[in-house]
Parts: C-alpha cells; sequence; structure tokens
C-alpha cells in the first residue's frame, strides 16, 4: 500500500480543528487551549516548584509567548507569580483556587472531544490511531513527553 497523499496537509487540518473545538468548549472559561494546557500542567505539579521555563521547556515555547500567557492567566486569576526567595530573579508558578475549580471541567471539554473524535472507530481502531500518531511522532524524532496516558489520566 502506498502512503497516504498529502499527510501533512490532513494533520495540520486536524490540528486546527483540534485547537478551535478546545477553545470553543473552553470560551465560557474565559480560557484558550493552550492556557488550558498549562492549567493542566500546572495541577499536575502541585507540590512542586515551578517556573516559567519550566513551561517553555515541555511546550516548546519562546519566553515572551509563555510571559504573555502567564500575564493573562494570572490578570484572569487563574495562577500567581512570586518572587522565588532564594533567588528573588525567578518567578515561582501556583494555580488559585478558581484555576484549581476549573480544572475538572477542562478535563471533561477535553475527554469529550477525544470520544468525538474517536465516534465510529472500534477501540481497536482507536488505538491503532495512537500508536500510528506515536509512530510518525517518533519517525521524525519528536518527542512525546506525555504527563498521562489514556485511562492513568485524572482530573
Amino acid at each position: 500500500m502506498n502512503a497516504p497523499l498529502h499527510l501533512g496537509h490532513r494533520v495540520r487540518i486536524l490540528s486546527q480543528a483540534i485547537r478551535q473545538a478546545i477553545d470553543r468548549k473552553l470560551c465560557d472559561l474565559d480560557l484558550t487551549g493552550q492556557q488550558s494546557f498549562i492549567i493542566r500542567y500546572l495541577s499536575e505539579r502541585q507540590g512542586e516548584v515551578v517556573y516559567p521555563k519550566d513551561i517553555e521547556r515541555r511546550f516548546n515555547l519562546t519566553h515572551p509567548t509563555v510571559s504573555g500567557l502567564l500575564q493573562r492567566l494570572e490578570s484572569k486569576g487563574f495562577l500567581t507569580c512570586e518572587p522565588d526567595p532564594d533567588d528573588r530573579r525567578y518567578k515561582r508558578l501556583a494555580l488559585t483556587e478558581k484555576a484549581a475549580e476549573c480544572q475538572k471541567e477542562i478535563w471533561q471539554h477535553i475527554q469529550s472531544l477525544e470520544k468525538t473524535m474517536t465516534t465510529g472507530m472500534s477501540e481497536e481502531e482507536a488505538d491503532t490511531l495512537v500508536r500510528l500518531l506515536d509512530l510518525a511522532a517518533k519517525n521524525l524524532d519528536v518527542s512525546l513527553d506525555f504527563d498521562c496516558i489514556k485511562e492513568e489520566c485524572k482530573p
């Protein structure tokens, strides 16, 4: 069987559709998809010290992009940026109660979207899709550093 034509184009269209669907669902929470991913990342690290540099590395974003995202999240009341007591040049990130309350709803939106995306697929087909996407990313030397996989993810 020949490789599918225009695979990159299909992946880009799917990626855009996912981003738009997430943004639409999170609009009521006054969040974007990218902001929700940062909230999720921080919620999984409750009790750990997290700095903006950690966000830059995890999401492969530039310093200005992360600064803007964090400033918006802070102005909306989702997180705080406090100086590190050991070195005041660094800012520690912490979620607020508002973010903690939204976390469950964010996770429900993501699960709903994934269920919609796999409608009409058997469980085996959905597993195959995940396996093939992981393989394609690996073939391109993309690190898939997922914090949680499938049922192991808990809100």
